[in-house]
């Protein structure tokens, strides 16, 4: 019996029909499952997560040299404290403390990460001026002190000893993924060499963008991985994804648009930077191919990061792996707008500090 030929052409406006439906379905969903009403949800149906507290630092001696070191930062802090109109026995104690933590961070960071360190306090307490209109992070300096203190103690607890995923997820300041960015460390390297980036800032980006997979007993992970699934799909069967892919505007650990991806073929090739064994994207399906793949995906990422730094800190200043870029890279990844106006915000705050401790724990044994 001959079988009857279907024109793919009168097919395609049903297709297209049950596609709007489905785009519709996944748009409701992803409303539900948004983070925030994820986070009011996700209050409401979990426990809270157990949670361990590193024990407290102890603080180091002063020397002449620490003194020295630290009187360059002095003058920067005073500043922000003024703009808030700080109180004398208030500004005492403030500068106690601001003390205290640079003490504290230079034998776990070092010079430069923790003069960057005290560089983005002052600008974080500036930005709680209401004059200036800017978004900070905390609604006081004393919060803003507290939640150094507790980065510091957890990256000295997390670098004393080898900790597994679980440990350093249930003890950090705030929502982590170890076993993500662990579980790439290769592929985390080799992309931030190639691109000549520090590693740490590179890892920040990966967890800042996975840390919240796991909301709503991992729904939320499972949405951006079905939305993006359907992009591809789609885009692979018409050439572009359409209504979906708006859903799925950014792709892989990174999260990096597949806009993004397309656009950094010179600068990949001048950095001589290679995907594997796949071609360079030419389209929206192969781009987003590329961004899936772990590897690929992360030379991408990194591919982009190098054209922000170059422009901020110049071509010369290669490698990009300055103290400054652990807080520049994640806040440029997020939001280029929020990062060029000097504002601060939860996710370029935190990608300073992940920064700084998955550099340790990338090169550790």
């Amino acid at each position: 019996m001959a079988t009857r030929s279907v024109d793919p052409v009168r097919l395609r406006p049903r297709q297209l029909k049950r596609g709007r439906l489905f785009t519709l379905a996944v748009v409701v969903v992803a409303v539900v499952l948004s983070p925030t009403v994820a986070s009011l949800l996700g209050r409401a149906v979990q426990r809270e997560p157990l949670t361990v507290s590193p024990p407290a630092l102890t603080t180091p001696e002063s020397s002449n040299a620490v003194v020295r070191t630290y009187a360059a930062s002095v003058q920067v802090f005073q500043h922000s404290l003024d703009e808030l109109q700080v109180g004398e026995r208030r500004r005492v104690t403030l500068s106690e403390q601001h003390f205290q933590l640079y003490q504290q961070a230079l034998p776990l960071l070092g010079p430069s990460r923790s003069a960057a360190m005290l560089d983005l306090l002052s600008t974080e307490i500036r930005n709680q001026n209401p004059g200036r209109a800017r978004r900070s992070v905390f609604s006081s300096p004393e919060a803003a002190l507290g939640n150094v203190e507790q980065w510091l103690q957890y990256f000295a607890w997390a670098t004393a000893a080898p900790r597994g995923a679980a440990a350093l997820e249930a003890a950090a300041p705030t929502a982590l993924a170890p076993g993500v960015v662990l579980g790439n460390r290769q592929d985390i390297l080799a992309a931030a060499h190639a691109a000549h980036l520090a590693p740490g800032m590179l890892a920040a980006i990966v967890d800042n963008e996975q840390s919240g997979q796991g909301r709503l007993y991992g729904l939320a992970g499972l949405l951006r991985n079905l939305t993006d699934t359907v992009a591809l799909r789609t885009s692979e069967a018409y050439g572009e994804s359409g209504l979906s892919g708006d859903l799925s505007q950014t792709v892989g650990l990174a999260q990096m648009s597949w806009q993004d991806a397309l656009g950094q073929r010179e600068r990949f090739h001048e950095l001589g930077m290679s995907l594997g064994g796949l071609p360079f994207p030419t389209d929206e399906p192969q781009a987003r191919l590329a961004l899936a793949d772990t590897r690929a995906g992360l030379m991408l990422t990194a591919s982009r990061l190098v054209g922000y730094l170059d422009v901020q800190e110049g071509e010369a200043a290669r490698p990009h792996i300055s103290a400054q870029t652990y807080f520049t890279g994640p806040g440029w990844h997020n939001n280029p707008a929020l990062l060029s106006s000097g504002q601060t915000w939860p996710y370029a705050w935190n990608g300073f500090f992940k920064a700084c401790l998955y550099g340790a724990l990338l090169h550790s044994d």
